[in-house]
């Protein structure tokens, strides 16, 4: 991060504006875990069943979208 970002006190850390960040050889990976958790437990969901996502996970986002639609 310190090659894109202006830093002063630099380190690895693990989260950042309640975004959780890994820092590993291949790239940076962020995510949202840990804030889903807690809204998750706020809400009294935390045993709730995942679903899937009702989007095509294989298919790019863009403004020239050619995926198909959905039913």
């Amino acid at each position: 991060m310190q090659n894109e970002f202006e830093m002063y006190m630099v380190g690895y850390f693990s989260y950042f504006m309640g975004l959780q960040v890994n820092q590993l050889d291949k790239g940076i990976f962020i995510s949202q875990i840990k804030y889903v958790q807690e809204m998750l437990k706020k809400f009294n969901m935390e045993d709730s069943k995942p679903m899937s996502t009702s989007m095509m996970t294989n298919c790019k986002l863009s403004k020239e979208d050619n995926c198909p639609p959905l039913n």
